[in-house]
Formats: structure tokens, C-alpha cells, sequence
């Protein structure tokens, strides 16, 4: 896995560190949604400002994506295509993969005639009322 990462890190034009390896690496096997503060709880031996640092490249070389939640930022590997939808009344996030995205994509491609590099889909909703 470590040569797979080192491969995905070199494709985005990152330049191959410990702190890179180990945060993708978390990201990619924690399906949880972290804030740096929880990843840096649960790497206690980064410091947080290197969680952030680290975040933040990898967020802008489009590796990873940022989701915000109720004013928290919260992080996603996005290796595979999938949407989100949170609950804004308490925060979870679900990652959903039921959908093909292929028709989106080419409609956005034939409208623009660009070459489509990523996108980003979340749905919003909150919690039923239960009634008694």
C-alpha cells in the first residue's frame, strides 16, 4: 500500500513525506470524516499544525476534499466517486455511492465543452420529527 500512496501522492505532484503517507493513509481507511483535531487525536505524534499543513496541500492537489458541516471543516478522501448527504441537525455524514454520475458529467462536459476534472455533490437534510 505504502508504493500505492507514494504512486497517488507523485500523480498529484506532491512531494513524498512521512506526515503526507500517514494522513492520506488515515483518510483513505477512515470513512469517518475527521477533523484535523480528531485526526491529530488519533495521531497523537503529528503535531496539529502539521495536520492542518498537511491537509491543506493535500486539499488543494484535489486529493482530498473539504465538507463543512454546521461551520466545522471536515475531511474526505475522494477516491472513488460518491456524493454525500449530512444531517444538519446533528452533523453525521453518509457517503453514498448509489447514483452514476456519468450523465452529469458528459452534460456538464457537452455544455461547456471543458474537460470535466472533478466535482463535488452534497445533500442536506435534517432529522424526522418522530411523532408519538
Amino acid at each position: 500500500m505504502d508504493k500505492d500512496l507514494k504512486a497517488l501522492l507523485q500523480s498529484h505532484q506532491l512531494k513524498i513525506t512521512s506526515h503526507r503517507l500517514v494522513i492520506l493513509d488515515y483518510l483513505m481507511t477512515h470513512e469517518t470524516h475527521p477533523t484535523a483535531e480528531k485526526i491529530h487525536e488519533d495521531l497523537p505524534d503529528i503535531s496539529l499544525a502539521t495536520v492542518y499543513n498537511t491537509l491543506e496541500k493535500l486539499v488543494e492537489s484535489g486529493l482530498i476534499i473539504v465538507i463543512n458541516v454546521n461551520g466545522t471543516r471536515r475531511y474526505d478522501y475522494y477516491g472513488e466517486p460518491h456524493y454525500h448527504v449530512i444531517n444538519k441537525t446533528t452533523g453525521e455524514i453518509f457517503n453514498v455511492d448509489n447514483f452514476d454520475f456519468r450523465p452529469l458529467i458528459n452534460a456538464a462536459r457537452e455544455a461547456s465543452d471543458l474537460r470535466i476534472t472533478g466535482f463535488k455533490v452534497e445533500v442536506f437534510g435534517e432529522s424526522k420529527i418522530k411523532e408519538d
